[in-house]
């Protein structure tokens, strides 16, 4: 036995330790891979940014060379090919500068050969790119035509200042020498593992092997699944092998520039060797340690029984001699073994009592108690078994007699095992024993042996265990229930008894305190939330141990910072109201707090926004009332924005202005969005506004209210008027114009017929003014037509009409006459101003006349076009002009000369 027990004791720790480090080891070596790969590929994005960060500085360096050109406006190739020579600086960020012309002919360089000068790249992509586009890009990687190297070339335009490509600046990096990635180039993954760079056509463009520089990837026949990967657009780390079959760790990320792939492969053997040492001292460890719990588990064992072994030698010599076992002074040690060595001189002393005593325990014992024989017949039943069957003689029965072939082919199976030294211990529905209704019964099947060991027959005892089982069922589906609850609820739920000390913490409790599935012992409140927090705790605590719950919030630590959680403290009272205990349940609110924050923030910025726009904004809920209310309402009309908020927008705006928008109102509360001008005052504030209602829309499509923007448009509607005012004046003398003109006439015609007055239009242009032109030019001739709308304007009353319809040709509309003669005597009026001397051009004295044409029309002659009314005056100047000019004529009544 001490060897079996020590054997197993040893095999048990082996099992264990082996599932604990095979368990461990699997953790920390996917802990090590994860963080293995996540380094690899922070290194391999640090040095696509470091790529990325050379091209942005070579291409920054390009443009500033080509705002230089720019500004020089170079015509002469020597002048260019001097002035690049000057810029020295290009040298360390390119291998060669070179200037192209549109026709792509290189036309100046840094490298200057002469087969350079009959270089011509009119055929490179990049080439047509930049001058198609004016935007300078990286290109492609290529062989050199002259040296073969493989190269990379950034461009720039050189834009002139009609907007017009002029240049095409070349820089050339060579792909074989250091100075493409520089330091990079040094970095190296492990001690085989290595950096290389390829296009997304998977063109390489570096490679620590020079002779796959502008080949395919997989040009040499080791390519790999990974980078196919990449180049169908994946970034990140993989842990793969190429087709050569190394394994490792693939890393890729993409140029932000270039859009080339930057990849890494750092061997597998190399970046898992931590891993698989720590793997090895692991196991060795673990077996180690096996080794040495066996040997100290057998040395405990063969200790530890040694007096199971004497009381086994006690017993052989009761069973050879019954009286041997009592006779002497009996002593036993205080533990198990002790009490089972006096036990059994207890049970040898009591196997002196009569049959009847035993009889009599087993009798009112609660359960069915026999004994068979290795026959499996019986040799004793008790009482209950003996009532079960009635006044039938058992002793001496077998059980297959006694219970029936269907309940024997149950329970012998039991016997047999018990019969083979077993003890059998079963548990189910129904009874084991008898197959006695659905009731859960333990029966226990247990060796009778003799002095050798030799079993002799099977004692049997069932009990009916159904409350108890029931009871256990019950207890644990409700604690089951209650922490499954419990380990649900988003909070830190405890149970503490008058002490603080912790007797029950949910799942988040346990966490929170490091305690997991361990024990509670001597775990209390102040230890599980730390001084600090309990400390925000105490004053509560005699408030709940006094009855009475409380509620308040905790500032604690959460992820490296403070951290809301609101605390329920809740006692807990038995039947007669004194207090046990208390619940303490957590909920984490720094998310709710961090959100109140950030929308306190967010208003006070939108606040600010809005305040500083020049716009009355608001918001009109459904109800029609402002909810909010910018600064620029204080600014304007003088309203405190916060004495706006809950009032209705009657109230405010006024019932009448109210009724004329309540109609746009609705309409924008039904989710249209409107907009109108408007005016607004207030005092001394009159403004000309453009108004827009914007409904507020929910994810459903109904609307919330209504957000009100009121721009003012005041200037811009005076400018507007005054552009109006602008299109309808000659600009040389200030009259109004043919649309003013057209537009006034067919109003005056309509006056006049409603007021039943005569109404004269008189054509009228200078005599001979393209002589004047001809021989005064056209300052001249501006000069006479100014002075001639002068001497209109002196010639009529303000309320009529002078204008300027084209050249040297005007009209007057003049307006409210009684007769025909009135239109005469200031048509002759004008004829005698206009020949009056005094038109001085320069130092000569101009004599000036023109000639009239008069259309006069009375209400009684009908109604007549504007059109027709101009045509009649026309043709009245064209008499004036045939009588001999200087003079006017009047339409369809007698011709009239002045």
């Amino acid at each position: 036995m001490n060897t079996r027990l020590s054997l197993g004791v040893v095999v048990a720790v082996l099992a264990a330790t082996l599932a604990v480090a095979t368990v461990a080891l699997h953790l920390v070596k996917l802990s090590m891979q994860s963080s293995i790969a996540n380094e690899q590929f922070a290194r391999v994005t640090a040095i696509a940014d470091a790529v990325d960060q050379k091209f942005v500085s070579r291409r920054t360096l390009l443009k500033a060379f080509a705002e230089s050109m720019r500004s020089q406006a170079f015509t002469d190739i020597e002048a260019l090919q001097a002035f690049l020579a000057e810029h020295e600086s290009l040298r360390e960020a390119f291998d060669n500068v070179a200037i192209f012309d549109l026709q792509g002919n290189l036309v100046a360089a840094l490298n200057v050969t002469p087969q350079m000068r009959q270089v011509n790249i009119a055929d490179r992509s990049y080439f047509r790119g930049t001058v198609a586009s004016k935007v300078g890009r990286i290109s492609q990687p290529y062989s050199n035509r002259l040296n073969g190297h493989a190269q990379v070339a950034i461009t720039q335009p050189v834009i002139d200042r009609a907007g017009q490509v002029q240049f095409m600046i070349s820089g050339a990096i060579n792909l074989e020498e250091r100075n493409f990635l520089g330091e990079l180039a040094d970095i190296r993954f492990g001690t085989t593992g290595h950096l290389f760079m390829i296009t997304t056509d998977g063109v390489v463009v570096s490679h620590p092997r020079r002779s796959l520089i502008l080949k395919q990837f997989n040009a040499e026949g080791d390519e790999d699944t990974e980078t196919d990967q990449a180049l169908a657009g994946f970034e990140g780390t993989a842990e793969g092998s190429n087709r050569s079959g190394a394994n490792g760790l693939y890393s890729f990320k993409r140029i932000r520039q270039s859009n080339w792939i930057i990849g890494a492969m750092y061997p597998r053997s190399e970046a898992f060797a931590p891993i698989e040492a720590v793997a090895r001292v692991t196991w060795a460890g673990a077996l180690a340690l096996s080794l040495l719990t066996g040997a100290l588990a057998l040395a405990f064992v063969r200790r530890q029984l040694k007096p199971v072994a004497d009381l086994h030698q006690h017993m052989r010599v009761a069973q050879a001699d019954p009286r041997a076992a009592f006779t002497g002074s009996q002593t036993y040690a205080n533990d198990e073994v002790g009490d089972l060595a006096r036990t059994f001189h207890q049970l040898m002393q009591q196997q002196r009592s009569s049959e009847a005593q035993i009889r009599t325990i087993t009798d009112n014992i609660p359960a069915l108690v026999s004994h068979v024989d290795d026959s499996l017949h019986y040799t004793f039943v008790n009482a209950q078994i003996q009532a079960f069957h009635g006044d039938e003689v058992l002793v001496g029965k077998s059980v297959a007699q006694v219970r029936g072939a269907a309940e024997f082919g149950i329970v012998e199976p039991y016997y047999r095992r018990a019969l083979a030294g077993e003890t059998v211990v079963i548990e189910k529905k129904g009874d084991p024993a008898r197959g006695i209704g659905d009731r859960t019964h333990k029966a226990h099947f247990i060796p009778d042996r003799e002095a050798g060991g030799t079993v002799r027959g099977v004692f049997s005892m069932t009990f009916d265990i159904t409350d108890e089982v029931n009871a256990r069922k019950a207890l644990s589906e409700q604690e089951k229930r209650l922490r499954d609850i419990t380990d649900s609820i988003p909070a830190l739920v405890g149970y503490f008894d008058l002490d603080e000390k912790c007797l029950y913490g949910n799942s988040r409790a346990r966490r929170m305190a490091g305690i997991g599935d361990g024990p509670l012992d001597g775990v209390t409140l102040r230890s599980s939330i730390g001084d600090a927090v309990y400390a925000q705790h105490a004053p509560y605590i005699p408030r709940v141990l006094a009855g009475k719950p409380a509620r308040f919030t905790v500032h604690a630590p959460l992820h490296d910072k403070g951290g809301h959680f609101q605390v329920n403290l809740i006692p807990d009272k038995d039947l007669e109201g004194r207090v046990l205990g208390f619940y303490l349940m957590t909920f984490n609110i720094t998310p709710l707090k961090e959100a109140e924050l950030r929308l306190t923030e967010s208003e006070m910025r939108l606040r600010t926004i809005t305040d500083s726009m020049p716009a009355l904004i608001t918001y009109i809920d459904r109800d029609q009332k402002i909810t909010f209310a910018n600064g620029t309402y204080r600014e304007w009309l003088g309203l405190e924005p916060s004495a706006l908020l809950g009032k209705h927008i009657r109230d405010v705006a006024g019932p009448e202005l109210y009724l004329a928008r309540r109609a746009t109102l609705e309409r924008a509360l039904a989710g249209e969005r409107v907009e109108f001008e408007a005016e607004t005052k207030r005092g001394d504030f009159h403004r000309i506004t453009h108004v827009i209602y914007v409904p507020d829309k929910a994810s459903d499509g109904t609307t919330h209210g209504i957000f009100s923007l009121s721009l003012d448009i005041t200037a811009l509607k005076e400018v507007e008027r005054k552009l109006i005012e602008l299109a309808r004046v000659d600009t040389l003398t200030d009259l109004p114009n043919r649309l003013a003109f057209n537009e006034y006439l067919p109003g005056a015609i309509a006056r006049a017929e409603r007021t039943g007055k005569g109404l004269a239009l008189m054509f009228l242009d200078i005599d001979r003014f393209k002589s004047i032109n001809d021989t005064l030019g056209h300052a001249g001739g501006d000069s006479v037509l100014t002075g001639f709308a002068e001497r209109l304007r002196d010639c009529v009353r303000s309320t009529d009409l002078v204008a300027r319809l084209a050249g040297d040709e005007f009209v007057i509309v003049l307006e409210n006459l009684t007769t025909e003669d009135s239109a005469a005597l200031v048509a002759g009026k004008v004829v005698e101003r206009i020949r009056e001397p005094g038109f001085r051009i320069g130092d000569q004295l101009l004599e000036v006349t023109t000639s009239i044409g008069v259309a006069f029309r009375r209400p009684t002659d009908g109604p007549i076009t504007a059109p027709d009314l101009l045509a009649q005056a026309d043709a009245a100047l064209y008499d004036a002009k045939a009588a001999g000019r200087n003079r006017f004529a009047i339409a369809v009544t007698s011709l009239q000369t002045a």
